[in-house]
């Protein structure tokens, strides 16, 4: 299985570029799902709970060229979750420019008030770890 530890450095990169771009401090969090007892742990929270988001580092196409959907169905259920919690801004972070338009495209009109942001600007080390994160997972599934 690939090792996708090193994501979590990319991953704390974007969390601490998006907290100072909201001007408030965003952390991992569980938070309770809808009315429900269960909790789960989201990328970045915002300390009063208002502003929840994931970063999704998911590829775009398969080898293959096909659409990835048990990724997309991967994220949709994140999305479900997310749609559950109880706060005032919703988000999700995308890393891979294709992923990012396959999602806007599939989930057009299924889900609602939470936005699907490209991240940019990461460094050259970063963009190093996602592209060979992806080429060894990639290289896993062929």
């Amino acid at each position: 299985m690939a090792d996708t530890s090193r994501l979590n450095k990319v991953t704390e990169y974007i969390i601490e570029k998006l907290s100072n771009e909201f001007g408030i401090q965003l952390t991992k969090k569980k938070l309770r799902i809808g009315k429900s007892s269960v909790y789960k742990e989201f990328t970045g929270v915002s300390n009063d709970n208002k502003i929840v988001l994931f970063v999704c580092h998911h590829s775009g196409l398969t080898s293959g060229d096909n659409i990835p959907t048990a990724k997309l169905n991967s994220l949709f259920t994140k999305c479900y979750l997310l749609e559950k919690v109880n706060a005032e801004k919703k988000y999700i972070y995308f890393t891979n420019k294709d992923f990012y338009e396959i999602f806007r495209a599939k989930s057009n009109g299924i889900i609602e008030n939470i936005e699907l942001k490209l991240f940019n600007g990461l460094p050259v080390e970063y963009e190093n770890i996602l592209s060979e994160v992806i080429r060894n997972a990639s290289k896993e599934m062929s």
